[in-house]
């Protein structure tokens, strides 16, 4: 079951309010669209996303559950689709409405969190936000579609100027520009007393972190809610406020679901990527549980995998003779990313225990998918391999000379 509490406001100088939000608890689905366009009809376009996904609510909790009953790599990224799919038919849908009522300019954001068995699936585009407030900490889960974002990004400008820029509330995408949209999609799970925040930019815009993680922390969840839209008032609110703060269920496994969280913030490939880029790499990664004595990989077979130890401990041997072994956090296999050859090592579990694995299907479809990021990951994964190479060349220059 999930708590949740939602909260909207004109704010303190628009005439109207365009923003629409969606509270399915039946179906866990929760979402908040901010129309854009004014005379065009912003609130038109926010109110029809939010009719497409309340009519996709079924199928999205069918897909989630399945994946927190099941989950592998294919129901994850199954539910992640399900969830773009109903961003593209919401987008295609305003878009023939501002082409039959001429109203060219009609658009709205959206940023949504389908919830169940201890997961969240997040969906966004725009400037509207979903945050992660947990142990007291506000975490942004989804990045600005904005202009002033973009310069940011690129080093053209600093957050001081960003926050000053007459441009800052220009996004770059919007459902219903185009017939298509480009979503950002993650998935999360959930841990004992997390909270997730949905608002349109009218919250975020004047009410900082800090005080999205005090106020959003509370232990009455309305109390909560209530508080962070007097804030947005208090601060002038320029814009139409709309927040939803839930509290989903946790995963059952919790203290699984924390050793996953701690492997993907330290794996090198992720390390330094923002929280939000790390959920959205998520997607290339599976889990595999192994047992005492299993063989994960045989030394002279072929693999397009690495692998990252969870939980557990795993042996390295080559030609029968025990190298090394590996705990939590430490990985291998990484070289078959960039190619197809032989492993040159056996890898076998000493106790019952799990790893991510990230095949190398997966980073060239997320390579394709988000480009920008994906080349971020593959620099990661050159600037070790190129370490590793380093590393080997200068032990065999010390077998060679070993007086040198």
């Amino acid at each position: 079951m999930s708590y949740f509490y939602a909260c909207t406001d004109v704010g303190c100088s628009r005439p109207q309010n365009e923003d629409a939000f969606l509270r399915d608890a039946e179906h866990g689905l929760f979402v908040v669209a901010d129309g854009v366009g004014g005379r065009a009809a912003g609130e038109v376009a926010s109110a029809i996303t939010i009719e497409t996904f309340s009519q996709a609510a079924a199928m999205l909790q069918e897909a989630v559950l399945h994946y927190a009953e099941n989950p592998t790599l294919a129901n994850r990224n199954f539910a992640l689709e399900a969830l773009d799919e109903t961003c593209q038919q919401a987008s295609r849908r305003v878009f023939e409405a501002s082409e039959a009522r001429n109203l060219r300019g009609m658009t709205t954001t959206v940023v949504v969190a389908a919830v169940g068995g201890g997961w969240a699936f997040i969906g966004h585009v725009g400037d509207s936000r979903a945050y992660l407030i947990r142990e007291g900490e506000a975490r942004q889960l989804t990045e600005d579609h904005s202009m002033v974002n973009e310069l940011v990004r690129s080093g053209q400008m600093t957050l001081e100027e960003a926050q000053r820029s007459r441009y800052r509330n220009v996004i770059t995408r919007a459902v219903g520009l185009h017939p298509t949209v480009q979503p950002d999609l993650l998935a999360i799970e959930m841990l004992p007393g997390d909270r997730i925040l949905l608002n349109s930019d009218g919250l975020s815009d004047v009410v900082g972190e800090d005080k999205l993680a005090s106020l959003g922390s509370r232990p009455d969840i309305r109390e909560a809610a209530e508080g962070l839209l007097r804030e947005a008032l208090d601060r002038g609110a320029p814009d139409n406020v709309t927040h939803i703060l839930l509290e989903p269920e946790a995963s059952p496994q919790a203290g699984a679901a924390i050793a996953r969280a701690q492997v993907m913030e330290d794996l090198f490939l992720f390390r330094d990527l923002p929280f939000h880029a790390r959920l959205r790499v998520s997607r290339i990664c599976d889990e595999l549980f192994f047992t005492p004595g299993q063989v994960i990989l045989s030394q002279s077979a072929p693999g397009k995998t690495m692998y990252v130890v969870v939980q557990g401990e795993v042996a390295v041997s080559r030609d029968g003779v025990e190298l090394a072994r590996l705990g939590p956090g430490e990985h291998f296999g990484e070289v078959a990313l960039a190619d197809q050859l032989p492993r040159s090592a056996t890898v076998t579990g000493t106790a019952f225990g799990s790893l991510i694995t990230i095949g190398q299907e997966q980073v060239l479809e997320f390579c394709r998918r988000e480009p920008e990021l994906g080349n971020q990951i593959l620099w990661k994964l050159l600037r070790t391999l190129a370490r590793r190479l380093r590393e080997t060349n200068a032990m065999v220059a010390q077998q060679a000379d070993p007086q040198g």
